[in-house]
């Protein structure tokens, strides 16, 4: 009877990216090649921000080094529960879809909520929607953690906030998803 031969398991240590400070994020065990796979962590253990409890960041193995795998950001969505909670009735969302190139080559696609105080006509969602593209369009072309760190850290949040409360009172605002499309 032949015996059958596996390859030995190896563990790797994964590593965030230089925005989040080169946090360990935690370990993988892999007998094969683990470049490309794709991590989900809470976004919280990376920042230690407690405005972060309820967004889920991934993360991308870009290279490994030794017992090492090092990671790209991969993009970010708050979590489903909180997303429900957030939808009221005699209230209106405002969907926003915007793709962002940075200057390293780099396509995101942002989807940003507007939810307001109550329910708005759609010529309203409409000029949000005009304003809110303008203020994202302002990030094409900028550094990668640059733009990272205002998606992140609620700099564009605070930005679409403050010209959709021009056409009307919003309950509350933010950068729902965000993913790479295009590396």
């Amino acid at each position: 009877m032949a015996r059958v031969r596996r390859k030995r398991k190896k563990i790797f240590q994964v590593i965030a990216p230089d925005i989040f400070d080169n946090a360990e994020v935690g370990y993988i065990i892999s007998s094969g090649y683990v470049v490309g796979r794709t991590i989900e962590v809470p976004l919280i253990n990376l920042t230690g921000f407690p405005l972060h409890n309820y967004i889920n960041c991934k993360l991308k193995i870009h290279y490994t080094e030794g017992d090492k795998a090092y990671t790209i950001y991969y993009g970010h969505q708050y979590f489903r529960e909180y997303i429900q909670a957030l939808f009221i009735r005699g209230t209106s969302y405002v969907d926003i879809y915007r793709d962002v190139e940075v200057k390293e080559g780099i396509r995101y696609r942002i989807l940003a909520g507007v939810y307001t105080t109550k329910r708005i006509n759609t010529s309203r969602k409409r000029a949000i929607r005009r304003r809110v593209f303008s203020i994202l369009d302002k990030y094409n072309g900028r550094g990668n953690n640059e733009f990272l760190k205002a998606a992140i850290y609620g700099v564009i949040d605070t930005e679409i906030g403050s010209v959709a409360r021009k056409i009307y009172p919003i309950r509350w605002v933010g950068i729902q998803k965000m993913k790479v499309v295009k590396l």
